[in-house]
């Protein structure tokens, strides 16, 4: 009975030790390298937005510029008889001069008497606006300048026409007396313009400064207003910066403000406005 005292416990205690090892580790089992070729994903699609075609624009095919078509000056008279009517012709003086005659006469004559008449319409050359209007003024009396810019045609179709390179610096300055304007004259020194000056006109039709004229359309009649000894058309052509009006221009009259004096240098002697043949011009 002794002995069993002493077993016994001991079994028991060797049961209990024997149920607190640690459980057998579990071994994982990769699959075989034939079986994992076997297992390769199919690829993955992403859907993509197929983009709608949209039709590209043709180049747009640049507007050939206009060209301008060229009128008489006196209604009833083509182009082709100017030369023949010419009662004084086209005289530039030097440069800083205000020796006549720098511009054309253009006289229409009774057919029987050849007297020079008074009265025929008076056309604009080219289209344009109006960048003056002189009521009776010493010398040009009463005279319109119409303004046509010369960007409105390309530049091959004013060739022929005489219009001269800019002039890199003015004319020295003349005998004459020229005051300053009272106020900055404005002007486009980055654009040019051709102004056609109708002087010594019997009267002129009712024109506002800046109004826009066409080819042909009547500015006055056929005078002798200002310095003038019988009924002619004067015209004088000049090429200088766009956009430049005015008020009003005289000299050689005591009557002739300061700003006229003025305007009548920068348009005769100053340079600024560079002389064209009037015949040449009208008749490329």
């Amino acid at each position: 009975m002794r002995f069993w005292r002493w077993i016994l416990p001991l079994f028991l205690l060797g049961l209990w030790a024997a149920g607190c090892t640690a459980a057998p580790a579990v071994v994982a089992v990769l699959p075989s390298p034939t079986l994992a070729a076997t297992l390769t994903l199919a690829p993955t699609h992403t859907r993509t937005r197929t983009p709608t075609p949209t039709a590209t624009p043709a180049p747009a095919t640049p507007s050939p510029s206009p060209t301008l078509a060229v009128c008489s000056p006196l209604a009833s008279f083509a182009l082709a008889a100017l030369p023949e009517m010419v009662s004084n012709p086209y005289h530039p003086p030097q440069p800083g001069s205000d020796n006549p005659h720098q511009g054309v006469d253009l006289a229409v004559l009774d057919p029987s008497s050849r007297i020079a008449l008074t009265g025929n319409t008076v056309q604009a050359v080219l289209p344009g606006q109006v960048a003056l209007i002189m009521n009776d003024r010493f010398p040009y009396g009463s005279a319109v300048l119409i303004e046509t810019p010369l960007d409105q045609a390309p530049a091959d179709w004013w060739a022929p026409s005489g219009i001269p390179e800019p002039a890199p610096t003015l004319a020295p300055r003349s005998a004459l007396t020229c005051p300053a304007f009272s106020q900055p004259l404005a002007m486009d020194e980055t654009r040019r313009s051709v102004y056609v000056l109708y002087a010594h006109l019997q009267s002129i039709e009712g024109l506002s400064l800046g109004q826009p004229v066409t080819c042909g359309q009547a500015l006055g009649t056929v005078g002798m207003s200002g310095n003038a000894l019988n009924p002619h058309l004067h015209v004088e052509v000049r090429a200088a910066p766009a956009g430049i009006q005015l008020s009003s221009m005289a000299h050689y009259d005591t009557s002739a403000s300061p700003d006229e004096m003025a305007a009548y240098c920068l348009w005769r002697v100053s340079g600024l406005f560079q002389l064209v043949d009037p015949l040449k011009f009208m008749l490329r």
